[in-house]
């Protein structure tokens, strides 16, 4: 569907698809919604039960005319991580910044960095069209709705982490912030719950690329060797893309203070109540949608947990990966 650029500003591309056996960008009208919620479509959900919100499909192409024409921040920080190890924790306390834009894990945004995986070559001409459309989604969604927003953070899904140094070259100043956790953890609790990139029957050539599989062999790993495969290759793409515009943050080391320390390190600079904000935010569970929940540590019982598959996984794919991490001194 072709459609005038001035008629998508307050629209925002929520999910990239396929329309007619061609890729599309699915849009709603959210300009009067913030987005408070843990997740992206969680507020979409919250947005449609008052009142449902009309949708458009357009071509690609769509996403680069609103982008010469729309009033959006360039992004403020980035945040990467390894799943299931705080990286929501930091979403909500940007929230908690006002005048704050947060994205976090918009399925628009992370399927077009899949195309990465499966679609472009390094240095070939679909890749350059697959980082103008990320760039252009990224600054849709950056579009000011009220008019005084001054802080754009987003957070991405755990497997775009993979595109880290592409990413990276689209926007060679913004800082990014990589949270990572000890892998035997992280494959105990995506087994407890297992979320959809772990699921390859879903896109058996994205899990594949994710994993360093063949497509053919994705669907004999198990669970266990899948996310820690998986986690072996956060760490590493990490790893290589280390520089003074990447900070690390442990798990373990996760406190209000180290929040704090990652939000000055997008150049944020808060103000008193915005850092007590901050705070109280960070004593509460990241994903309880009352608010209420208090934050506590699960490190142990998820050690204890952890069956001799998920530990020879981890030790086998993921734990050299972790440690360099931890000890950048050793590297």
């Amino acid at each position: 569907m072709s459609i005038e650029p001035e008629t998508l500003k307050s629209w925002l591309p929520v999910d990239a698809i396929i329309e007619g056996e061609q890729p599309a960008i699915e849009w709603m009208n959210l300009g009067d919604v913030e987005f408070r919620e843990p997740f992206f479509n969680e507020t979409l959900v919250r947005a449609n039960a008052i009142q449902k919100r009309p949708t458009i499909v357009t071509e690609l192409d769509a996403l680069l005319q609103l982008e010469r024409i729309s009033d959006s921040l360039e992004p403020s920080g980035f945040i990467f991580h390894s799943s299931r190890c705080g990286s929501t924790l930091l979403a909500n306390a940007c929230r908690a910044l006002s005048r704050s834009i947060v994205i976090a894990e918009a399925p628009v945004l992370d399927k077009i960095a899949s195309r990465f995986f499966t679609d472009a070559e390094p240095g070939s001409p679909k890749e350059l069209l697959y980082k103008l459309f990320l760039r252009a989604a990224v600054s849709a969604l950056g579009q000011r709705r009220r008019g005084d927003e001054q802080h754009y953070f987003v957070k991405f899904a755990c497997t775009t982490t993979l595109q880290m140094n592409r990413i990276r070259n689209i926007w060679p100043d913004v800082p990014f912030v990589f949270l990572y956790r000890d892998p035997v953890e992280v494959i105990v609790s995506n087994l407890k719950s297992i979320p959809e990139w772990m699921q390859p029957e879903s896109n058996p050539a994205t899990a594949a690329a994710i994993v360093g599989v063949n497509q053919n062999e994705v669907s004999n790993l198990s669970p266990e060797e899948f996310c820690a495969r998986a986690l072996g290759g956060f760490f590493a793409e990490a790893l290589a893309n280390r520089s003074d515009g990447t900070k690390f943050i442990n798990y373990a080391a996760l406190t209000p203070d180290t929040i704090l320390e990652a939000i000055e390190f997008w150049g944020v600079v808060c103000a008193a109540e915005e850092a007590d904000a901050i705070r109280r935010v960070s004593r509460l569970y990241s994903k309880d949608l009352t608010g209420r929940q208090t934050f506590t540590t699960d490190t142990a019982s998820k050690r204890a947990s952890a069956s001799n598959d998920v530990i020879k996984a981890a030790n086998q794919w993921a734990q050299g990966g972790y440690e360099r991490l931890s000890n950048p001194v050793h590297e």
